[in-house]
């Protein structure tokens, strides 16, 4: 599903429940909330976020998802999300271009699967 560069300030509430991508690149979505994603989308593994103006993303929002490639580029991110909910199938993980100054271990370690990260111009 392709709602991309739309003007969407919120995650839309009447996405297919089938979806497995889903791309709201190029919006003005601030804020990423629990009741945005969580058991709402089972099959879904490409979430496509990059260049919004979001700010933060809700510890567990991805609860009841199989995301294996997340891009959240070109936001305002400060800190590495809680992704925990994702940690047996993410895959890849693209941070470019955001505010975040410092990692600790702990923030990645969880993440098993992880094979690609990228964490540059921040």
């Amino acid at each position: 599903v392709d709602l991309s560069n739309r003007g969407l300030t919120s995650v839309p509430e009447d996405i297919a429940p089938d979806v497995t991508r889903l791309y709201l690149m190029e919006n003005d979505i601030t804020r990423i909330r629990q009741s945005d994603f969580n058991d709402k989308y089972p099959d879904l593994a490409d979430l496509r976020l990059y260049v919004n103006d979001i700010t933060s993303i809700e510890s567990g929002c991805f609860k009841g998802t199989i995301i294996e490639l997340l891009n959240l580029s070109s936001n305002k991110l400060t800190s590495i999300p809680d992704l925990h909910q994702v940690s047996n199938t993410l895959i890849g993980l693209n941070l470019t271009s955001n505010e975040i100054t410092t990692i600790l271990v702990e923030e990645l370690s969880y993440l098993i699967k992880l094979t690609g990260l990228h964490l540059n111009d921040n």
